[in-house]
């Protein structure tokens, strides 16, 4: 059997994870640079004050934690969502043709939501820049509980949009 190829959202969706991962290092680099000698080293959702630290390296830890995450996500996502491997030659077309459309929604939902994922880490990146340069108190709440909300609503999504493809193969 020859192996099918992601669809075009697919791609594209995965795509926008690396871009994201991508402006998240260089967002750091360059504000790693223009950090004062005082940097906030970690941001308290809850409570006003900040821990703040010497300038160093650890500034990095963030943008690391991020980037073994989003590949780990992405590779186990690739080897477990894509679909189930058809070892069977007696499928119909209709039949591949469905699973292979399952396979690109899990891959399409769980993209979608690593692209959130990301954004959560360069808000945090970003909330920790701002706070160092004493520009803002802390973490957006408003915008974290946004995009929390959004991965939480792209289950009922998936079973949706599952159940459609489902009734359309019908």
């Amino acid at each position: 059997m020859v192996p099918r190829l992601r669809s075009s959202a697919v791609r594209l969706l995965a795509a926008a994870n690396w871009i994201l991962l991508g402006v998240s290092w260089g967002m750091s680099i360059y504000s790693y640079v223009r950090l004062p000698r005082q940097m906030a080293a970690w941001l308290s959702v809850w409570r006003g004050g900040q821990a703040v630290v010497d300038k160093s390296l650890a500034f990095f830890a963030l943008p690391v934690f991020q980037a073994v995450f989003c590949i780990g996500f992405l590779v186990l996502a690739r080897r477990y969502l894509s679909g189930p491997a058809g070892t069977s030659g007696k499928r119909d077309s209709r039949v591949e043709r469905s699973l292979g459309r399952l396979g690109d929604l899990r891959q399409e939902v769980a993209s979608l939501g690593l692209i959130f994922i990301n954004l959560i880490f360069i808000h945090l990146q970003t909330s920790r820049i701002l706070v160092s340069h004493r520009l803002a108190a802390g973490v957006n709440r408003t915008y974290l509980t946004i995009l929390v909300l959004i991965l939480v609503i792209l289950f009922p999504y998936y079973h949706i949009r599952r159940q459609i493809l489902l009734r359309e193969e019908s």
